[in-house]
């Protein structure tokens, strides 16, 4: 019941300011964060009690501006992972597209990195590479994002 109550309330903290319910959660912090539910309030809400328990600072939490598109709008990127190295070659060969990026993250002889490369045809225009550190701090999942975000900064 806590796990629940803890997602509901960092739910509730990362809601833009306009929406309704803000001005509430803020409002119900500062009294908990003074009070602690202990003083002038005979019957607290839901929201105080929630507040008063958990305690996550409305404030201090990225707000979360929903993404609003046209119905009709589609990505105009293709994403493309070959399971196989010989389908992967095979697609780069037949590759149309004037610019395309390659990222991958991995963990090898003990390192762990992420790596992003920008092509032109067939040239090379640029690359970044990042090493996170031993396989005993990071895993492979953070390279694949490291990777990711490296694809992004080239871009």
């Amino acid at each position: 019941l806590r796990e629940v109550c803890f997602g509901a309330t960092l739910r509730m903290a990362t809601i833009p300011p306009t929406y309704p319910l803000a001005k509430g959660l803020k409002t119900a912090y500062i009294f908990c964060a003074k009070r602690d539910l202990e003083g002038r309030k005979r019957h607290p809400s839901s929201l105080h009690k929630l507040q008063n328990e958990i305690r996550i600072k409305p404030k201090t939490m990225e707000k979360i501006i929903p993404v609003r598109r046209f119905p009709k709008w589609s990505q105009d990127i293709e994403v493309s992972i070959a399971t196989k190295q010989k389908d992967a070659i095979t697609e780069e060969e037949q590759a149309n597209e004037c610019l395309r990026v390659y990222s991958d993250g991995s963990a090898i002889d003990g390192g762990v990195g992420g790596a992003a490369v920008l092509m032109k045809g067939k040239q090379m225009i640029r690359a970044k590479r990042f090493y996170l550190g031993s396989e005993t701090g990071h895993t492979v999942y953070e390279a694949e994002i490291i990777g990711m975000i490296l694809a992004v900064q080239i871009l």
